[in-house]
């Protein structure tokens, strides 16, 4: 392999190394690659917060969800009574008293209505009556109907309604530490013919294998701190995928043109819509599925990024989703497609990549060349995130 044009600054090992200053070689991992590790380079190319510790805790303030569902059905009561409406568990703590909901209208007629009030909050049990309790009453309601906040309306007079979630929910992650090096032998080091040539080739390789091994923890990686080996643990961290589980689309056999706007209006909820923008990192499978469609209300249309990587981009109703092949997800998740928001993704470093030379060891006779990364990927607002899967 011919010398690229890459020019490495080398960090010895030696008595001095505790004061050697760190240089981040994370750039030039992804130099000439971009298409083959998009994430990575994406990654390097944010805004980076550093982490003092293998363990670090971010919080996550959000707006309360304003849908979910009725975990067994309600029976029509008569005009001014009140009913119980048990919401999916959980949600209960999203609803307060005050609040108007709204369930499907099928019922809906001369006495009963599908407006209702919140009187009060039990846990996941709302007690609930018309809106206007003088001339309607509740209308039947549906096992695993639609529950809908519309808004808040308080009596007159009253000191105020109780805040929702006013403390941001807080989550843990780890960093992981990658390490890709190679040998060679003082042997091969004093033959001038042989060594540079081929050391050039090693640290490519190494290079690769570096920038891939962290393409791939930064998506399928899942958290553990691994404490079975006593006063070593080993940290992993959370990769992409195990962290978005609030938006996920699974198709069938194939993809259609309705379930992906569906999608698309999903993840743009209007509580947490984060913008009219996404990047989709997909597998080939499902880029050659999304190429398939053809349709009058979206709008697709090839085009490159600045940074490596050509992208499809789909336009529906405002929305723009720029479709980038991740080879990683080909590989190994076929027909999948990670939907992100960059504005709520960052590197947490803890130490910068080091690209390390000449360490030697004198006893095997050889000198190790290779890179060291230490990093956590963090999502903040996973509701702008989503998943698209076969």
């Amino acid at each position: 392999m011919a010398d690229v044009p890459v020019t490495y600054t080398g960090r010895p090992i030696d008595s001095s190394a505790g004061t050697t200053t760190n240089i981040d070689f994370s750039s030039d991992l992804t130099l000439d690659h971009e298409s083959e590790v998009p994430l990575l380079t994406l990654l390097g190319k944010l805004k980076s917060e550093s982490t003092a510790t293998h363990s670090f805790k971010f919080a996550v303030g959000r707006f309360a969800p304003r849908r979910t569902t009725c975990n067994g059905g309600v029976v029509a009561g008569v005009v001014g009574a009140t009913a119980t409406l048990n919401v999916a568990a959980g949600k209960g703590v999203y609803f307060v008293a005050g609040d108007v909901l709204e369930v499907p209208d099928t019922y809906n007629d001369a006495t009963h209505t599908n407006q209702l009030y919140v009187v009060s909050v039990a846990t996941d049990a709302l007690t609930v009556r018309a809106y206007d309790p003088a001339t309607y009453g509740v209308c039947t309601i549906d096992a695993d109907a639609i529950v809908r906040k519309l808004h808040s309306a308080m009596v007159e007079g009253s000191s105020g309604r109780n805040s929702q979630q006013t403390v941001p929910t807080v989550y843990e992650n780890y960093c992981n530490s990658f390490e890709d090096y190679f040998d060679v032998t003082r042997i091969q080091a004093a033959n001038r013919q042989y060594t540079g040539p081929e050391r050039t080739r090693l640290r490519e390789e190494a290079r690769k294998k570096h920038a891939l091994d962290q393409e791939y923890a930064s998506f399928f990686s899942k958290k553990v701190a691994d404490t079975s080996t006593t006063g070593k643990p080993r940290y992993q961290m959370s990769g992409l995928i195990s962290q978005i589980s609030t938006n996920v689309l699974q198709y069938g056999a194939d993809l259609s043109h309705e379930e992906l706007y569906d999608f698309m209006t999903q993840v743009h909820n209007p509580a947490y819509t984060g913008g009219n923008k996404r990047i989709v990192l997909a597998s080939g499978d499902l880029l050659g599925s999304i190429n398939k469609l053809v349709n009058q209300y979206l709008r697709i249309t090839p085009g490159e990024t600045k940074w490596g990587p050509s992208i499809t981009e789909v336009t529906f109703a405002g929305k723009v989703w720029q479709f980038i092949e991740a080879p990683v997800l080909s590989e190994a998740r076929s027909g999948w497609g990670v939907v992100i928001h960059p504005m709520f993704l960052k590197k947490r470093v803890l130490i910068p990549t080091m690209y390390e030379m000449n360490v030697q060891n004198p006893i095997d006779k050889f000198y190790k060349d290779g890179f060291y990364s230490v990093w956590g990927l963090e999502v903040r607002l996973e509701e702008v995130f989503g998943i698209i899967k076969p």
